[in-house]
């Protein structure tokens, strides 16, 4: 074999090396990327699930506080005013009823916003009879709503609870707020070894992918909720047919 051969033969295997060495150096860049990519999205969510845990703590903290301490001075500032109403002549008397009729209303008051800041229904009762609930409270600000469920209130651990009640609650919401709905239905199911929530109205609806509703605050905190317990959520909508919202969460 000529020198001129041999020569050939060594550019050949110099130049499959150094192609070798820049797929190698390639795969190792990507994968690389790919370690860290993951690294930040899995830090990411882990600050995110705190976050949220965080805010429902504090929800507690402050729901407690209101119910435990604040209410219960206003019912002691109630007994006092009911005291000197008794006392006092008849023109005193109707205003001192006055004032504490406000005090009535405002303990009410404080009590619905304790309530919705930690329905205390989700661990007495369960999540069916807490979305019942829920449903009422919107009945009152004028958006009917019906609860289905057929899951039994024993099946899903306080987490998934708490999650999925705060997807209804920020989901009727926005029906209330954004939909121009006179119904809303809220279905709740065992499905596919997981729990199914769907919330659905009679509103204008919306198109899902357009960049305010991608972005919106709202909508993104249900698909948090829903991504932190490694469940989805979809959302359907069409302008002038209403829209569906339906988040699946796994059990276990």
């Amino acid at each position: 074999m000529d020198d001129s051969v041999l020569q050939v033969e060594r550019i050949w295997w110099i130049f499959l090396a150094a192609t070798l060495v820049a797929l190698i150096l390639s795969a190792a860049f990507v994968t690389s990327m790919i370690i860290q990519q993951r690294r930040y999205l899995a830090t990411t969510r882990a600050f995110g699930g705190r976050l949220l845990l965080a805010q429902e703590e504090e929800r507690t903290r402050v729901a407690r506080e209101l119910h435990d301490d604040l209410i219960q001075r206003i019912g002691l500032l109630g007994q006092d005013l009911q005291e000197l109403e008794n006392r006092s002549v008849e023109g005193g008397s109707v205003r001192l009823a006055g004032f504490r009729e406000e005090l009535h209303d405002l303990a009410d008051e404080i009590r619905r916003i304790a309530h919705r800041m930690h329905p205390s229904s989700i661990e007495y009762l369960g999540l069916p009879a807490a979305l019942v609930q829920l449903g009422a409270e919107f009945g009152i600000q004028g958006l009917n709503v019906t609860v289905n469920s057929s899951l039994d209130p024993s099946d899903a651990p306080s987490e998934v609870r708490t999650a999925l009640y705060r997807i209804a609650q920020e989901a009727l919401r926005n029906v209330l707020r954004h939909a121009s709905a006179s119904h809303a239905a809220v279905r709740l199911a065992r499905e596919a070894d997981g729990i199914i929530l769907e919330i659905s109205d009679d509103g204008c609806g919306f198109d899902p992918g357009a960049p305010a509703a991608m972005g919106g605050l709202g909508l993104t905190s249900l698909r948090e909720r829903a991504r932190l317990l490694e469940g989805r959520l979809t959302i359907r909508s069409r302008d002038g047919e209403g829209t569906t919202i339906t988040a699946w969460v796994p059990l276990g």
